[in-house]
């Protein structure tokens, strides 16, 4: 049988690399250079954007100059530029530059950081990494956990170890068998809380949803009901997942309280602190996290207030252990004798996903980069600016806050004085105008619904934004507001 002859086509050398990622790095450099001067976004059309996304596959290679050249509009002209400092909406991070740099050697690596031997230094810096945050948020020695690619997957997964860790059978083999398990979140808890219970085979009516104070945080005394209520239906309260840093106000629910119920029922306590667990690095923030360290897992994505690229979340729990026996699995393709070989822990191991990125990477090196002190003042900095904006509302005869802030988030709506608008016909005008403010392209608010009312929302979890930022945001709201009820549009 002939020997097959090499086929070298893929196989680009160093001088090729440089080449192709030097002239991203212009790209790069070049967004960095204008972004401020840049619209944080167009006013974009789908079927626009399809047309101009349908690039060449060629059959045969493109030259470098030309995939820059096809790539340089994708990065300016068409993106909504989430690392913009007027991009206010959703809580989305700005992405650091050492984490993107990061991901170029993360990928140029290509470890599977599912299996040991596959990852080594990435494996055993993923773990250092999930122990060191795990500290932080007081949690005991052997606490740890893993990176993920988002709340949404850090929820599932704690919830999933927490279901198997609260029951007495074995539902991994058996499956629930009709148990009727119930959890417990607040109203105003992620969408992602419900989702899991739906993945998990309980139904999305088993994750109950509780009702919030003033503040917008759980209920205490609606907790303790509902749970006695469930008890006496014959149900099984197995876990409370509450928030620390809802997605629509930043209101963090009463942690010491709700570990103390948990620890009376025996329930798991998982927190959802995507977004607010940010504050354990601001020293002045800290204490609003406090009753966080009683938990017995903890979501974070430092993709969003760490200001990492995406995708770059955590899941932390008190005991590892847990994740291992709630996740680990026997094949025969993946069987190793570790003493022999002398390989660490398969994260892979610890959660769903056996194929994973290298994720720690950009989160440990943008720590690394810039310090931890300058991310507790960055981070309480932000705090400030949305300070500043619901205190600037407040004073703004036309606009009206909504909620307290708590963390880095204020939502106030437009409401003329003197015009007489109902709040149905001021819930419609912040509706147009949220997108007539995009359409601006000075600022890139989203939206929340509280109590009822429509209302616009400034997300600050961008190292880029400052108070000239804020001042942008307002006077578009109070121009366009008013463009919008002088044109005589009809709005209810």
């Amino acid at each position: 049988m002939s020997r097959p002859r090499p086929v070298p086509d893929l196989d680009w050398d160093a001088g090729q690399a440089r080449e192709l990622t030097g002239a991203f790095v212009d790209i790069w450099g070049e967004l960095l250079d204008r972004m401020r001067e840049l619209p944080v976004a167009r006013p974009f059309a789908a079927a626009d954007i399809a047309r101009e996304m349908t690039l060449p596959i060629p059959a045969q290679p493109l030259a470098v100059a030309e995939l820059a050249g096809l790539l340089r509009p994708l990065v300016l002209e068409h993106s909504t530029l989430c690392g913009h400092p007027g991009f206010m909406a959703y809580v989305s991070g700005s992405g650091t530059v050492p984490g993107a740099a990061a991901d170029l050697l993360a990928a140029a690596l290509n470890p599977n950081v599912g299996g040991w031997a596959l990852s080594p230094a990435a494996s055993e810096l993923e773990l250092h990494l999930t122990r060191w945050l795990a500290e932080r948020f007081g949690l005991p020695e052997g606490a740890g956990g893993l990176m993920t690619s988002g709340g949404a997957a850090s929820n599932m997964t704690a919830l999933k170890a927490a279901r198997d860790a609260r029951t007495t059978q074995d539902v991994r083999r058996d499956g629930l068998g009709g148990l009727p398990l119930v959890l417990y979140t607040s109203e105003e808890a992620h969408a992602t809380i419900a989702e899991a219970a739906d993945i998990l085979g309980l139904g999305e009516r088993a994750a109950r949803a509780i009702p919030t104070d003033d503040a917008l945080r759980m209920r205490l005394d609606a907790l303790e009901a509902a749970v006695a209520d469930d008890v006496a239906a014959g149900l099984r309260p197995f876990a409370v997942a509450a928030t620390a840093g809802t997605t629509a106000t930043g209101a963090i629910d009463p942690l010491p309280e709700i570990a103390d119920l948990c620890a009376r029922h025996d329930l798991w306590m998982h927190v959802d602190a995507a977004y607010g667990g940010a504050a354990v690095l601001a020293p002045e923030l800290r204490p609003l996290l406090d009753g966080i360290d009683r938990a017995d897992s903890i979501s974070f994505d430092p993709h969003k207030w760490l200001y990492t690229p995406q995708s770059s979340a955590c899941l932390l729990v008190r005991d590892a252990a847990t994740l291992l026996r709630s996740f680990s699995i026997d094949a025969a393709y993946v069987r190793e004798d570790a003493n022999l070989s002398g390989r660490g822990l398969n994260i892979g191991e610890l959660g769903p996903q056996w194929s994973r990125a290298f994720m720690a990477l950009k989160v440990w090196l943008s720590l690394a980069a810039h310090g931890t002190d300058a991310y507790g003042r960055r981070i309480a900095h932000d705090v400030e600016l949305a300070r500043y904006l619901d205190g600037r509302a407040r004073e703004h005869p036309d606009l009206e806050p909504m909620c307290p802030v708590t963390l880095s988030i204020a939502c106030y709506r437009y409401a003329p004085a003197g015009a007489g608008l109902d709040d149905r016909t001021i819930d419609t005008l912040n509706e147009r105008l949220m997108i007539a403010i995009r359409r601006d392209g000075r600022a890139f608010p989203s939206n929340a619904e509280l109590r009822g009312r429509y209302c616009l929302r400034a997300c600050l979890v961008n190292h880029r934004t400052e108070a000239q930022d804020i001042d942008a945001l307002l006077e578009a709201t109070v121009r366009l507001g008013a463009e919008l009820v002088a044109s005589g549009l009809e709005v209810a």
